[in-house]
């Protein structure tokens, strides 16, 4: 879920770039247009999430505080394990054993994801029914497909 939760922000953050870079405003992203950008994906999400699982509105009102506080611990650990990965790619004089504990981290990124999705699901499990919940990681793999062909439709023009 970490690398579908990645992919969509990245996706998101880089069609908003090329759309921004086809009106001809500046190429960075300012923290407010980020925040819109971050804003408008979550709903956009929650949209299709409550769709694809054909959430009531009960549903909806107490599943998406619980996956939007998962979805923002799961982003912490995937900026944190970003930000050592450039700090140690970026020290010339890291030595082999500070490169090993970042890939250590990194690789052992996917174990702490593990961990918080399985304690969410846990969660869900109270809001959701066992058909929803087993149909929630294949709508997020459909969201991130959907914002995949949407950033190549963009980048294609």
């Amino acid at each position: 879920m970490t690398t579908t939760l990645r992919s969509i922000a990245a996706l998101m953050l880089a069609a908003l770039a090329t759309t921004t870079m086809a009106q001809n405003r500046p190429q960075q992203l300012n923290s407010g247009d980020r925040e819109r950008a971050l804003t408008e994906m979550r709903a956009y999400k929650h949209d299709a999430l409550a769709k694809e699982l054909a959430l009531s509105k009960e549903q909806q009102r107490d599943f998406f505080p619980i996956y939007d506080e998962m979805d923002s611990r799961l982003q912490q650990i995937n900026n944190e394990t970003r930000e050592l990965e450039r700090k140690v790619m970026a020290a010339d004089d890291a030595s082999d054993t500070e490169i090993e504990a970042a890939a250590v981290e990194i690789y052992a990124q996917k174990q702490k994801e593990g961990k918080i999705e399985m304690e969410y699901f846990e969660k869900f499990k109270g809001v959701l029914t066992p058909r929803q919940l087993l149909k929630l990681k294949t709508a997020e793999k459909r969201f991130t497909q959907t914002l995949v062909r949407h950033h190549r439709r963009l980048r294609d023009k």
